[in-house]
């Protein structure tokens, strides 16, 4: 008969054995597909308007208004952007990689065989407190190593739902921040195909396509203070969720191994 001491432990291990057999890859593998997604439209929409920018820092646009020179440089305006896209771009590589990581590891915990080895350890453990065929203090090692397990496989999943549910949240700022992106990828390579095309134009439309570029130089440099504020929001999002959330989880679950769990069962 199962005495009151023990029920508890049954319980927790009861609990554990469902939790480690569950399979679990099915559907939070779907989930990282699609932030895997969302990680790599994004960073095609930044390499796009670094490609345009690189293009657009190579130019020059020279001007004579009432007999006075100036000259453009759209390098000047759109490098501290630039800057920034590569640097977001970078992070991006890293949430894809990290991404992948996961993937690997929630297979990893997902095979059938490793499940119901977890399992069966977790039901021996169950046999051994309920007829007492170990010491009390090996009770609890075992049904310490036991939650570890549990804890450790379930860190991955909760940890993917948790990204997932933050960036469903970021979902719409994400995609205002990405149509500022690709509006000023679009100036910006017309500003690229405008300066090409005055060599093929007369003096008069040469000189009438300089003030339109001049009136579209100056939106772009309007835009681009939208556009680092569009970038910024991208790295912080992208940082929170694949670097500030995973460290997170693995700091929680440090803390839950070898922290209050290991002060609770003494």
């Amino acid at each position: 008969m199962v005495r009151k001491a023990q029920l508890t432990p049954l319980i927790l291990l009861t609990i554990c054995s469902v939790l480690l057999f569950l399979p679990l890859e099915s559907n939070i593998g779907q989930e990282l597909t699609t932030m895997l997604k969302v990680t790599l439209s994004v960073y095609a929409v930044l390499r796009g308007l670094n490609a345009v920018i690189s293009t657009a820092q190579g130019t020059e646009l020279s001007i004579e208004p009432m007999g006075v020179g100036l000259t453009l440089t759209p390098g000047e305006i759109l490098d501290p952007l630039n800057d920034l896209i590569e640097q977001v771009s970078t992070v991006l590589l890293f949430a894809s990689a990290s991404i992948g990581i996961q993937k690997i590891l929630l297979s990893l915990t997902d095979i059938e065989l490793l499940r119901w080895g977890l399992v069966m350890f977790s039901l021996c453990v169950a046999v051994f407190i309920t007829f007492q065929k170990v010491s009390l203090k090996h009770q609890k090692s075992l049904l310490r190593l036991v939650v570890a397990m549990t804890i450790l496989r379930l860190m991955v999943p909760s940890m993917v739902l948790t990204s997932s549910l933050m960036q469903s949240w970021l979902e719409t700022q994400r995609q205002e921040s990405v149509t500022i992106l690709v509006t000023a990828e679009s100036e910006i390579k017309q500003l690229n195909q405008s300066t090409v095309q005055q060599e093929d134009k007369s003096w008069f439309d040469t000189m009438t396509s300089k003030f339109q570029l001049t009136d579209l130089f100056t939106s772009i440099k309007d835009k681009t203070d939208s556009a680092v504020t569009a970038s910024v929001y991208l790295l912080a999002e992208f940082v929170l969720v694949f670097i500030l959330i995973p460290i997170l989880f693995l700091l929680l679950s440090y803390r839950l191994l070898v922290g209050r769990f290991n002060t609770s069962v003494k």
